[in-house]
């Protein structure tokens, strides 16, 4: 049982590695959007439509910001307590229920 708390704790590290690369990439491609978007906007001549697309732009870089994972320290993630079938694809033919006769 050990060796399966422990095989399942190093999984659920690489789901949560997993899942902070894919918010990374998600962000780099907002960054690259709202950055097209503001290029865009900078070649508008000055007005209403102007200033609400500036608006709208701070906002979504303010957005993008919060959604890179990058923008905090990166730390090992706390591993919940696992329930006996969260150790079930850890222990082969084991039950994690204990043993059966």
């Amino acid at each position: 049982m050990e060796q399966a708390r422990i095989r399942y704790a190093e999984a659920y590290r690489v789901r949560h590695l997993e899942t902070q690369e894919a918010a990374w990439r998600h962000s780099t491609r907002l960054t690259q959007y709202v950055s097209a978007i503001r290029t865009r906007v900078e070649a508008m001549p000055p007005g209403q439509t102007r200033t609400e697309a500036e608006a709208w732009i701070s906002w979504a870089a303010a957005t993008v910001e919060r959604l890179d994972p990058l923008n905090t320290p990166p730390r090992l993630p706390d591993v919940p307590n696992p329930r006996a079938d969260d150790l079930k694809p850890f222990l082969g033919h084991w039950s994690p229920h204990g043993p059966t006769y």
